[in-house]
């Protein structure tokens, strides 16, 4: 399973622990950065992991650890899906 642009193809257990200004182009040997697009992208996967728990425990009476395995679980898949949005560049863009 190939994520990435045309021009680069990284593996997705590439990408699974990226951190940002590590990853080199195999072709060119140039640092890559993450699109301000694809941290966009990437926030908003996290969100549902902070904002899931917390609705669910006003709803429903959930215990610690039943709120701690959620959270886990919700973490794991949201990091198995990150790399399927990132998009790369040579130049280190701002967030805003």
């Amino acid at each position: 399973m190939d994520v990435g642009r045309v021009n680069e193809i990284f593996q997705w257990k590439e990408l699974l622990l990226y951190v940002e200004g590590r990853k080199k182009c195999r072709k060119c040997g140039e640092k890559q950065y993450r699109t301000t697009n694809s941290k966009w992208k990437t926030a908003l996967l996290v969100l549902p992991v902070m904002l899931i728990p917390g609705i669910l425990r006003l709803i429903l009476p959930l215990s610690f650890f039943t709120q701690l395995s959620l959270i886990f679980v919700l973490t794991i898949v949201c990091f198995s899906f990150m790399p399927f949005h990132y998009r790369f560049t040579d130049k280190e863009q701002a967030l805003f």
